[in-house]
């Protein structure tokens, strides 16, 4: 899917704005086409009174069925002097440090958080803590600084008793053991379904291809059925579509339907990913 394009149409507000609104209303439902500039014009508001009632920046994105404030104190969804917060659809792990007076860093930190910008709905985030970074120093000193008096002491007895004969005996019948050894490893490294579990098998399954699974969904979510971008994309294929949600089954479905019809078939769909980075 052409996220770049989706931002800019949204960005831009292309699509139309036809349903009157209610300007003394406290929250407002998004709708196809609105943009941020156009709601706070429905409502006699500014951009920037938005934005921050709504804890987001004045250029972010919205989304359609979200319910955002239009009039009077936001509503925070979780107490900012709360220990954890459970990802909900749509947030960001800047949206939940600024709700709740922190930084990204420190949320990523406290959360042994390897890449930031994914997070998955019903993820519970640790919110208050401290941060250890200190505490392996002097455990790295100590073995190394003990080592040397046994080194001294073992190193000249082990050459002269054991070196000869460990050579003479011990050489030959082990470079002969060794080929079987090997022939036995080589089926065990070209087997790599195993490696992404029954995510994989089920998206195999129900139609899904292999060239499909590493093009498409490994890029795009790491096989995550759960993902949500920090633009709100979701699920194996990362979309905004209904199939970016539910089971697997349901999203490969939506997968192939969408490639099939957009694209032609599946295989004209993974090679515009390749060429594009991006479908």
């Amino acid at each position: 899917m052409n996220k770049h394009l989706m931002s800019a149409l949204a960005v831009a507000g292309l699509a139309t704005f036809g349903a009157s609104v209610d300007a003394s209303a406290d929250s407002y439902t998004v709708k196809g086409g609105d943009t941020l500039s156009s709601i706070a014009a429905a409502h006699g508001t500014t951009v920037s009174a938005l934005a921050s009632a709504n804890n987001m920046s004045q250029d972010g994105m919205i989304y359609q069925g979200e319910d955002i404030q239009v009039n009077g104190e936001a509503i925070a969804s979780a107490p900012v002097d709360a220990t954890t917060y459970t990802v909900k659809s749509g947030d960001t792990l800047a949206k939940i440090a600024q709700s709740h007076n922190t930084t990204v860093d420190k949320l990523a930190a406290l959360n042994n958080l390897a890449n930031p910008e994914m997070i998955y709905v019903g993820e519970v985030l640790q919110l208050q803590g401290e941060v250890q970074v200190q505490a392996t120093a002097p455990v790295q000193q100590a073995p190394v600084e003990q080592a040397a008096p046994v080194q001294q002491q073992a190193t000249a007895p082990v050459q002269q008793q054991a070196t000869a004969p460990v050579q003479q005996q011990a050489t030959a019948p082990v470079q002969q053991q060794a080929a079987p050894v090997q022939q036995a490893a080589a089926p065990k490294a070209t087997s790599t379904a195993s490696a992404s579990g029954s995510t994989y098998d089920q998206f195999i399954a129900n139609g899904g291809t292999a060239a499909m699974w590493n093009t498409i969904v490994m890029p795009e979510s790491e096989g995550n059925p759960n993902a949500v971008s920090p633009n709100g994309y979701r699920g194996l294929g990362q979309t905004k579509e209904g199939w970016g949600t539910g089971s697997v089954q349901q999203q490969t479905k939506g997968m192939v339907n969408y490639a099939n019809s957009r694209y032609g078939s599946v295989s004209n769909a993974v090679s515009f990913r390749q060429a594009n980075g991006w479908w």
